[in-house]
């Protein structure tokens, strides 16, 4: 799956389109003990992410400053520290004054943002996003110490548990937050903001796929359709997913050993769904995405349903296929020629990356592909319940 903040291509699209009419607005407050003299406004495209210094403002002794800025419309802003490259404040320029109170000898709630309804509910969003993911954090390191320690595998189970619904509401706070936006650059700045972090595997986070961005993108144009570059941004994002491969077709024959040495073929599971699933233990991505797929298969395995995990992994290297296998739980039939890409299955199925998977039905027609996250789930439901 490919996450994106938002296209480049459309670069060129936002520099024509982009609203031109501007506005006097002011961004003023107290900054407590304050590390600097001097703090700056810097006016950030969130289609790109370039960030412009735009003005400045001496902080005086008692922590205060003002800042008066001749700006287009929906802009998103950042004010930062001199000698300090990272925002502490992000701001929309949705009301002619702005006031910001900020600590900055407090850890956390170290800022509060009043006359701008916009950047205050950017505030909102931080401040709850980055609470989820504290939380699936502490969830994750006990995972990881009790694979350390050889516990329980039912703890690791519920433990996954618990992480994937925190993973899930996140991605449902931000669909949530981005429908219901009152302001088009504040929906725009907290899709891109996720999807960012959604591109940095070190944040864990489950991304939207380009579907998902096309319709949350349709949902914020319905809202704004004065905004032409959403609709291009819109149209650039539809224009570059892949159409399916083998959605209607009858699912290309497999037989491969499996970890005994025993052939086993695809159409052995005729009569059932099965998920194809291509992964590999080398595959970070596979391996992250791995608790999801356990837990449709316990869901869903006593409703006529199975998985054939299909590995590339590399040749020499059974012992880290199987041993991935039982540090993930993955308790279904899994085959593999050990051949890395050199599998007879990459074209076959003319696979380009991993992970990826097509569910097939019992008639050994494909009826979906590429099932990730809440869409596996989702699909899963749609045909066995």
């Amino acid at each position: 799956m490919r996450k994106i903040v938002l296209p480049v291509l459309v670069i060129s699209l936002l520099a024509s389109c982009k609203e031109k009419e501007s506005k006097t607005f002011t961004v003023s407050g107290v900054l407590h003990n304050a590390p600097s003299k001097v703090v700056y406004i810097e006016e950030s495209d969130i289609t790109t992410g370039k960030k412009t210094l735009k003005d400045s403002s001496a902080i005086t002794a008692d922590g205060k400053f003002s800042i008066s800025l001749d700006a287009p419309k929906d802009a998103v802003y950042n004010l930062l520290l001199q000698n300090d490259v990272s925002q502490f404040v992000t701001l929309i320029n949705d009301a002619s004054k702005i006031n910001v109170d900020v600590d900055f000898a407090n850890r956390t709630d170290f800022y509060n943002v009043t006359g701008s309804k916009a950047s205050k509910s950017i505030q909102e969003y931080l401040a709850k996003i980055s609470g989820m993911q504290k939380d699936r954090f502490n969830i994750y390191f006990q995972i990881d110490s009790v694979k350390r320690n050889n516990g329980d595998s039912a703890l690791t189970q519920n433990l996954n548990k618990q992480e994937k619904q925190i993973s899930k509401d996140e991605k449902t706070f931000t669909q949530q937050t981005v429908q219901q936006a009152t302001n088009s650059s504040l929906a725009l700045f907290i899709l891109s903001t996720y999807q960012g972090m959604a591109r940095d595997q070190n944040f864990r986070v489950n991304g939207f796929t380009d579907t998902e961005v096309v319709g949350l993108l349709t949902d914020v144009l319905n809202k704004f359709p004065e905004r032409t570059d959403i609709a291009g941004i819109r149209n650039s994002v539809e224009s570059t997913i892949p159409k399916t491969l083998w959605v209607g077709k009858t699912a290309p024959e497999i037989s491969l050993p499996d970890t005994e040495g025993r052939t086993v073929k695809l159409s052995s599971f005729r009569g059932k769904y099965v998920l194809v699933d291509f992964w590999a233990s080398w595959c970070g991505p596979c391996r992250r995405e791995n608790p999801n797929v356990v837990q449709a298969f316990n869901q869903f395995k006593n409703k006529n349903f199975t998985i054939l995990g299909v590995s590339l992994d590399r040749p020499g290297q059974k012992e880290a296929w199987t041993q991935a296998i039982k540090e993930d739980n993955l308790t279904w039939t899994h085959i593999s020629d050990l051949k890395y890409w050199q599998s007879e299955v990459v074209p076959l199925y003319q696979l380009s990356g991993i992970p990826f998977n097509v569910l097939v039905d019992p008639d050994g027609k494909v009826v979906a592909e590429n099932l990730r996250g809440n869409a596996l789930e989702q699909k899963l439901q749609e045909f066995l319940n």
